[in-house]
């Protein structure tokens, strides 16, 4: 299995595994606060946490699948050359978005990085660490719709992705 595939489930996986973590917490976090009157300290922020890397995980998978909303009412009525030169724009657009926010993700990381979470184990860096990751695997998605957009405005068939 190639590299990119590994990579790509691993993403899936660790999606997965935050997302049920979350759930976990909130569900303790109910049963520990309204049947046994003793509420935990810690689940509420680990949820909060899990919850803030399970939605960058899922920006990174809707990159990667093309599912993101759109609005493409004018996409639709433009000429294929056209839909193309918009598709390199956007694509464009979105690289850079994601440079900006891997810069200013990679300096909030290391500014927290000393900075303990007030009832966990692990410092708010580990928790701003998924910024810039996102911002990264996003930017090469994006990269990957600029060539397609920009062999699709050349008249040239998609690669595969």
């Amino acid at each position: 299995m190639p590299l990119r595939h590994r990579v790509e489930r691993a993403v899936d996986w660790l999606a997965i595994v935050t997302f049920s973590g979350m759930f976990a917490c909130v569900l303790v976090q109910v049963f520990f606060r309204y049947f046994l009157d003793s509420p935990l300290t810690w689940s509420d922020e680990l949820a909060r946490y899990l919850f803030v890397w399970c939605a960058f995980l899922g920006w990174v998978i809707a990159a990667r699948r093309r599912s993101h909303l759109a609005i493409s009412a004018v996409q639709v009525r433009l000429p294929p050359r056209a839909r193309a030169a918009l598709g390199v724009v956007a694509a464009l657009a979105a690289v850079v978005f994601a440079g900006i926010l891997c810069h200013y993700g990679v300096r909030i990381t290391l500014r927290n990085a000393d900075v303990e979470t007030p009832s966990l184990f692990f410092t708010m860096g580990v928790v701003y660490a998924i910024v810039p990751a996102a911002a990264i695997a996003v930017g090469l998605h994006a990269l990957g719709d600029v060539i397609a957009a920009a062999r699709a405005l050349r008249g040239l068939p998609e690669a595969p992705r």
